[in-house]
Formats: C-alpha cells, sequence, structure tokens
C-alpha cells in the first residue's frame, strides 16, 4: 500500500521540500494559523504534521528516527491520515506566513496530490477528487474540439452581447477570436465573468477580444503540473495566434497564480513580450489613468472585502480592489485581520468541486463566518469566483445575512458612460 505514492513522493521532492522537511522544528506556529486547525483541533490539519506524516511514509521501517513514527500503525490508518492531511488543505500558505522559517507545506501538499492521484487512492471518477481530476481532463480535451465548438460559442456570445447592448450601451461590443486586439480576455464558465468586464473594456475604450477557452486550470489542484501546463498552452497558443498584447485573467485566484507564477517558467522566450495581469489591477489603472469613470458614493451600503489567498497573500495584489472599492463605496469595513494575515474562507484548492468536501469546508470557515459577523457588513465583496462561492456557502450555513458581490460587479454597475 502507498507504492506508487512514495516512488512519486521521492521522485518530486526537490531542494526546497527536502530543505523544509529538514528544518521544520515543530514549534507551533502554524497551527493557530491554519483555518482547518482553528476550527477542529484535528492534528491532521496542523500544517507541520502534513510533513512528519509524509517523512513517516517514507522513511518507513528503515528509519533510525523511531520516535518520529509509530511501529505499529496499521496501512489502511496511514493512507487515511495522508488523505486527510493532503486534501483538508486549501493551499492557503497562511501558515507560511506565520512560519518563522518560511516553509511552505503547500508545495508538500500539492506533491502528495499528485502521488495519490497516481497510487489511485480517493480519485476514483465517482468521488468528488475524481471529478476535479475529471474537469481538468475536460479543460485539456477542450483544444481537440475547439474548432467544432467555435461557432456555436461565439453564437451564444453575440446572444449575449445583444442583451447587454440593450440594458447598457448599443454600440457594446464582445468581441471573439479577434486577430490583432491588443487584450486576450479568458474567462470562466458563465456570463458574470464576461458581462461586468465587457461593460468595463468597453467604457475604457479597449482593444480587447474574448478567449475561446476558460482560465481554470483544474490539473493544478490535483498538482499534475504536466497535465497543467497544457491547459496552459491553450491559453499561450491562442494569444500568440492573435498576436495580442496582453492576456488577461478574471477574478480567479488559483487562474491567475498559474499565469502569473508558472507561465515564465512553463514558457519561457514564448511568453516574452505578452504582458500576464489579473482584471483587478487592471481596471485600477483604468480609473487611475481616467479612462473610466464611476459614480462616487453609488454604494451607501456597509461593505467589508475578502482577501483571495491567491490574488493577496500569494499574489500581492491587497490595494487596487480597496482602491476600486472605495471609489464607489461610502462605507468600507476592513475585516481583521486582513492582506496578508487574512483567513482563508476554507474553500480553496479545488474543494469546492468535491462534494463530500462541504461540510468541512464549512467547519473550516468558521474564522471567516466570524469576521465577516463582526464587522456589521451587509455585502462581502471580494475577487474570486471560489471565495464567492464558497461565501455564499458560508453565508447560508452561518446565517450572516450577507449578499456576495465581485469587485468588478461594483466598478461595472457604478459606471458613468
Amino acid at each position: 500500500m502507498l507504492t506508487r505514492f512514495l516512488e512519486i513522493t521521492r521522485d518530486r521532492i526537490n531542494r526546497p521540500l527536502q530543505y523544509y522537511q529538514d528544518i521544520c522544528v515543530r514549534c507551533g506556529a502554524c497551527m493557530d494559523a491554519c483555518h482547518f486547525y482553528a476550527a477542529s483541533r484535528n492534528p491532521a490539519h496542523i500544517p507541520a504534521q502534513r510533513m512528519m506524516l509524509v517523512r513517516k511514509a517514507l522513511q518507513g521501517e528503515r528509519s533510525w528516527l523511531n520516535w518520529y513514527r509509530d511501529a505499529d500503525r496499521a496501512d489502511g490508518r496511514q493512507v487515511s491520515e495522508i488523505q486527510q492531511a493532503m486534501w483538508e488543505c486549501t493551499g492557503c500558505r497562511r501558515c507560511a506566513t506565520f512560519c518563522p522559517f518560511d516553509l511552505d507545506t503547500a508545495l508538500l501538499v500539492s506533491v502528495g496530490r499528485y502521488a495519490l492521484m497516481n497510487e489511485g487512492t480517493g480519485l476514483e471518477a465517482e468521488t468528488g477528487h475524481g471529478m476535479i481530476l475529471e474537469i481538468g481532463n475536460a479543460e485539456i480535451s477542450k483544444g481537440e474540439i475547439i474548432e467544432d465548438l467555435k461557432e456555436f460559442y461565439i453564437e451564444q456570445v453575440k446572444l449575449l452581447e445583444k442583451r447587454v447592448q440593450d440594458e447598457f450601451a448599443p454600440d457594446l461590443q464582445i468581441p471573439v477570436d479577434k486577430k490583432g486586439a491588443e487584450i486576450l480576455y479568458v474567462p470562466l464558465v458563465g456570463e458574470h465573468a464576461t458581462v461586468p468586464a465587457a461593460k468595463i473594456f468597453h467604457a475604457a475604450g479597449a482593444d480587447w477580444t474574448m478567449s475561446l477557452f476558460t482560465a481554470t486550470n483544474h490539473s493544478f489542484f490535483v498538482g499534475d503540473m504536466a497535465r497543467a501546463k497544457q491547459a496552459a498552452r491553450l491559453i499561450l497558443d491562442e494569444a500568440l495566434r492573435l498576436g495580442v498584447k496582453a492576456i488577461v485573467y478574471p477574478e480567479c485566484g488559483h487562474a491567475t497564480r498559474t499565469l502569473l507564477s508558472f507561465f515564465e517558467n512553463w514558457f519561457g522566450e514564448e511568453i516574452a513580450g505578452i504582458e500576464r495581469m489579473n482584471l483587478e489591477p487592471l481596471v485600477a489603472s483604468y480609473l487611475e489613468q481616467g479612462k473610466i469613470n464611476v459614480r462616487a458614493g453609488a454604494v451607501d451600503t456597509p461593505i467589508t472585502y475578502h482577501d483571495p489567498c491567491n490574488l493577496g497573500r500569494n499574489g500581492g495584489f491587497f490595494e487596487e480592489p480597496r482602491s476600486l472599492i472605495r471609489a464607489v463605496a461610502s462605507e468600507f469595513r476592513e475585516l481583521e485581520p486582513n492582506r496578508a494575515l487574512n483567513w482563508c474562507c476554507g474553500g480553496g484548492g479545488g474543494l469546492i468541486a468535491v462534494p463530500e468536501m462541504k461540510e468541512t469546508r464549512m467547519q473550516a470557515g468558521n474564522e471567516k463566518a466570524e469576521q465577516i459577523r463582526r464587522t456589521g457588513a451587509k455585502w462581502v465583496v471580494t475577487a474570486c469566483e471560489n471565495c464567492k462561492t464558497q461565501l455564499g456557502d458560508l453565508n447560508e450555513h452561518y446565517g450572516l445575512g450577507v449578499e456576495i458581490k465581485g469587485v468588478t460587479d461594483l466598478v461595472a454597475d457604478a459606471l458613468i458612460l
């Protein structure tokens, strides 16, 4: 049992991971930084314990560090503990922020999930975790049939375009597959990720086109970086074919992280000369440069902002969404703590796509729910689709009585043409 898991893990342990395992002194600084452990007090949720579980498995019976392990541990129990440790984690990296050595257990989780996938443990197609794998495969397979889908996709976009023209601006366009455009906007599934962006691009006079693909990359959630690169390759090839100057990703944390943190390493010189950005800082620059105008005080409802982990703590985008919110809202209330110390909502790492994880997600989101309640805000605004879904579930589960909004929703609704 775990034979393939151990082979893959040994093969993928790089210098940083080896360093993390060697230097972790189990000081406990990460314990209360983890939203899972803060809610459950289950030792399996302690970030350092994840390190120890994998280390014990790798050392096995040959280890001279017998005090690190339970000699009589059954294989079934060991598998269960490793599964829990790898999956009941959102990869938010709040633990790394508090760690005195900056140890990043999210890197281990990525490796561990990939190794479990290759072991075939808990990733059957009928399970939630298996669904993440299948969605990732579908994102890659779309590239093989995109020409068959293209005509239908453009027809649907044109119908959406007509509706937005009727309600917003008669000359608004939602271009698709437009060669020579400056911006390639890669949306999420659903018009909610297209309409606000289209309105803002129109108001700014941007030269843009919409991608035939979506920004999400579910292979990233299971640590399959080879397939994550394949999905990303579709976006790059499209950008090169259209000759765009910039790739812009929507309000999606994990997708933006792949764009900003991995594309350069994956594609090297191929990506050189193509700017990569998230929609939030782009819209903030439009506002700062006077390319768009909004109604100050358009929103008088008390608002708070949730920093998505992949945009904030892992991406450094803290002030851009706040500048946009303050431009349209008269009463903005910060969560405490916020920015790099903000609590994860509990829905990241692909867990939203796993139905069996909902109860665990709700428990892990307790700290976030309490944060929101303390502000007295009526709207919770964020810049990540995953977070919006989780915050909506938390709202219902904890009876918070709030509405969940996107930052670009607020801006689009307050535009002055």
